[in-house]
């Protein structure tokens, strides 16, 4: 009896661990719009032989069931990020090592919040006025750089299950790469076949039959599909990632407008001597690119610059050589040194920004009061044929994490495989 053909649209962290499991029972290709598989994760070799360059996804977050057992069966080792988060503002150096007054009380209220809503709403309603003040610049601060979002638009309750359920903070030694090529290697000795290179442009679809063509003029056809483009390529309904559904699947693309999805602003500086004191994990301030961090307790004299959400939208529009000044000149300003001193002791130098990037339209997904009922629009398929899987399908406390990318990939193909019978 001939095996099903899947075919999976995406060779990110989703498409690869879904194309490996669902390959012991069916033939699976895998179309991949670049040249290269990982999707938003994209680790590089710095200059020097002891950095490596994340563009994308860096951290493992907390007790992660998927990414910590296919890190245990790959043999990959994590460090546990441990230093000391300072901030700095103005002159004054301070090592943060409590949450700000109210935190506490504000988990309490978002426990206790059965209707979802905002966190501008739920902040305006619960903690006004002057008293909260420096609560709510806090908060709005934390989402933004932590969740990619304003407050005005992401969910309460989304923000809950994620930040009561802090764990230890990780990073592959090896990079986050080394776990994609670990899945891919399933994948090869699975059978699945890889095509790069392969932009979807329009998928047919009626029941168990799926005719895909890609932009350079191919046709692939196959029983079933999983499409794990990031949710903000499929709602782009217009513009140049776009991929036409036929019969359209307008409940899906909907859906997939109701799930936010921020940008991140990345800048790495690689110098030839650290500035920080020893121990030094996080650094955050008032600059324009707020948030950096070391790679502590790895010894070497890499930083990093992030920006998120709102305030990275509004930096997206500068060129690669603009951000890195501003990232130049925010750094210079924490460190009290001069732009031109910095520039001297620079050995190189990366520029990472997501709004950019036609193949993502972003950095990462996160949840609206919308969201919940969205997802489960998404994670039903068409006609028992075409699935979607991603990120921005996960419901639970990893939201916009590789682990969510892992764990709906995997749901999703157990659906495959379930509806074969």
């Amino acid at each position: 009896m001939e095996r099903p053909h899947v075919i999976i649209v995406g060779a990110g962290a989703a498409g690869l661990v879904a194309a490996s499991e669902i390959a012991q029972k069916c033939n699976v290709t895998i179309l991949e719009t670049r040249e290269f598989i990982g999707g938003r994760i994209r680790t590089t070799q710095g200059a020097g032989n002891d950095t490596l360059i994340e563009a994308g996804a860096e951290f493992v977050h907390g007790d992660t069931p998927v990414t910590s057992r296919l890190l245990k069966e790959a043999g990959l080792k994590t460090v546990k990020l441990n230093g000391k988060m300072l901030r700095k503002e103005g002159k004054e150096w301070t090592e943060e090592k409590d949450m700000i007054e109210g935190w506490d009380e504000l988990v309490e209220k978002m426990k206790g919040q059965r209707n979802d809503m905002t966190m501008q709403d739920f902040l305006q309603k619960n903690f006004p006025g002057d008293k909260y003040a420096s609560l709510r610049r806090h908060v709005g601060a934390f989402v933004q750089g932590f969740d990619v979002a304003g407050v005005d638009e992401v969910s309460v309750q989304s923000l809950y299950r994620e930040w009561s359920n802090e764990g230890d903070q990780m990073r592959i030694t090896t990079g986050y790469t080394s776990l994609i090529n670990y899945l891919y290697e399933k994948c090869e000795k699975a059978g699945c076949l890889l095509l790069t290179g392969k932009t979807v442009k329009q998928v047919d679809w009626q029941k168990n039959e799926v005719t895909i063509y890609t932009s350079d003029g191919e046709k692939f056809s196959a029983n079933k599909s999983i499409i794990t483009v990031p949710v903000s390529v499929l709602r782009d309904i217009s513009g140049k990632a776009a991929i036409n559904l036929t019969p359209p699947a307008d409940d899906h693309i909907k859906a997939a407008c109701n799930i936010g999805f921020g940008t991140v602003v990345k800048v790495i500086l690689d110098l030839k001597q650290n500035l920080w004191e020893n121990g030094t994990g996080f650094i955050f301030s008032t600059e324009t690119i707020p948030t950096w961090w070391t790679q502590y307790p790895l010894k070497n004299n890499l930083i990093t610059g992030w920006v998120g959400g709102p305030a990275a939208a509004r930096l997206s529009q500068h060129t690669d050589d603009e951000l890195l000044e501003i990232g130049v000149i925010s750094l210079s300003n924490i460190f009290d040194v001069t732009p031109s001193f910095l520039r001297n002791i620079m050995a190189s130098s990366y520029v990472f920004n997501w709004s950019k990037n036609e193949e993502s339209l972003g950095a990462y997904s996160f949840s609206t009061p919308e969201s919940a009922a969205a997802r489960k629009i998404l994670n039903e398929p068409l006609a028992g044929t075409v699935f979607f899987a991603g990120e921005a399908l996960y419901d639970g406390p990893f939201s916009g994490t590789v682990e969510a990318a892992l764990s709906n990939g995997n749901a999703t193909a157990a659906k495959v495989l379930k509806s074969l019978h």
